[in-house]
C-alpha cells in the first residue's frame, strides 16, 4: 500500500477525529481508512491513536508522527506546485540550433526579443550547418529549412524561403547575364559547401524544378562568405532572399533569372514532444508571429 496515502488517510483521521469522517473526506471505504492506519503502526512499531468507545485521540507518538506527517505532505505538495510550473510558465534554458545564416541574418533578433519578453528565459544558440541529432545535442528547438528526415519529432511550418540568384554589377557587366539555367555553364559560380545541397542549385527549366550542378572556383562553407564574394565581383550566386535582400536594395547585387525562381522552400521549428513544455510552445509561437511572411 503507498506509504504517502497511508500518511494522507493518517493526517485526515487525526484532524476529524474520525475513522468515518476520514473516509468520507477521502472517498474511499471506513475498511480501507482503517486498513491504511494499521499498516502505518505495523511499519512503525507504535500505536498512533489512543481508540474508546467514545473517543479517538492521538498518542504521544502519534503527535510526534502527525508533525512529521504534515511536513512531508506539505513539502510534497509544493515539489509538484514548482514543477508543475516547468509546463505553465515560460523559464530556464532555452537552446535553440539554427543554421549559421538564418541564425545570424534572421533569428538572433527574434531570439533578442523573445528574450526580453521572457525574462526568465535563458537563451542559448547554436549555429552549425552540419546535421545535428536534436536530442543528442540537448537542443529543445531546431530551425529546419527544407526536407525533414525524422519523422519521429514534431515540426511546425513557421515560414517559407525563397532562393535568388544574382550577382555583383561589375560582375554582370563583364560576363553578361545568364538567360537560361542552361547558361550557367559559362558562369562562375560561387558555392555554398554546406547543407543539403553542395554545389548544386535548384531552378524552374522547362522540365519543371530542376537541380542544377554549377562550377566556379571559389566555395566556401557559411553563406555569408559566399555573400561577400559575390558583392566582390567574383561570381554569380543562389543564396536565400532574407540573406540577400539588403543588397538587391542598395544595389551591391542585381538579381538574374527571376522568372527561373523555383517553389519556396518551407522552413520548420521541430521538437521532441507533442506536449512541449511552455518554454518551447511560447517561442514556436512567436516565431510563427515574427515570421509569417516568405523570407
Amino acid at each position: 500500500m503507498d506509504k504517502l496515502s497511508s500518511m494522507q488517510a493518517f493526517v485526515t483521521v487525526a484532524e476529524l477525529g474520525s475513522f468515518s469522517g476520514a473516509a468520507e473526506a477521502l472517498r474511499i471505504s471506513k475498511a480501507m481508512t482503517t486498513k491504511h492506519i494499521q499498516q502505518l503502526e505495523h511499519a512503525l512499531g507504535i500505536r498512533l491513536f489512543s481508540r474508546s468507545t467514545r473517543r479517538l485521540r492521538l498518542t504521544e507518538a502519534g503527535e510526534a508522527y502527525l508533525q512529521g506527517c504534515r511536513d512531508v505532505l506539505g513539502a510534497l505538495a509544493e515539489l509538484e506546485r514548482q514543477v508543475s510550473g516547468f509546463n505553465a510558465k515560460p523559464h530556464g534554458r532555452l537552446k535553440v540550433l539554427a543554421p549559421t545564416s538564418f541564425g545570424s541574418f534572421q533569428l538572433a533578433p527574434v531570439l533578442a526579443e523573445y528574450a526580453h519578453r521572457f525574462p526568465e528565459v535563458q537563451v542559448q544558440l547554436t549555429l552549425s550547418d552540419r546535421p545535428l541529432g536534436l536530442l543528442e545535442e540537448g537542443v529543445d528547438v531546431a530551425i529546419v529549412i527544407g526536407s525533414l528526415h525524422d519523422s519521429s519529432l514534431v515540426a511546425r511550418q513557421i515560414a517559407e524561403v525563397r532562393l535568388v540568384v544574382c550577382a555583383a554589377p561589375a560582375y554582370l557587366a563583364l560576363h553578361g547575364a545568364p538567360a537560361t539555367p542552361a547558361d550557367l555553364v559559362g558562369h562562375n559560380c560561387l558555392r555554398y559547401s554546406q547543407g543539403q545541397r553542395k554545389g548544386m542549385w535548384l531552378l524552374m527549366t522547362a522540365e519543371g524544378e530542376t537541380v542544377i550542378r554549377v562550377q566556379g572556383d571559389f566555395e566556401a562553407t557559411t553563406g555569408d562568405a559566399v555573400r561577400m564574394a559575390a558583392i566582390a565581383g567574383l561570381g554569380l550566386v543562389q543564396l536565400p532572399s532574407y540573406m540577400v535582400r539588403a543588397d538587391l536594395t542598395a544595389g551591391r547585387l542585381q538579381p538574374v533569372l527571376a522568372e527561373c525562381s523555383p517553389a519556396a522552400i518551407p522552413l520548420f521549428a521541430v521538437y521532441a514532444h507533442r506536449e512541449p513544455p511552455a518554454t518551447v510552445r511560447t517561442f514556436v509561437a512567436f516565431l510563427e508571429e515574427c515570421f509569417h511572411h516568405p523570407l
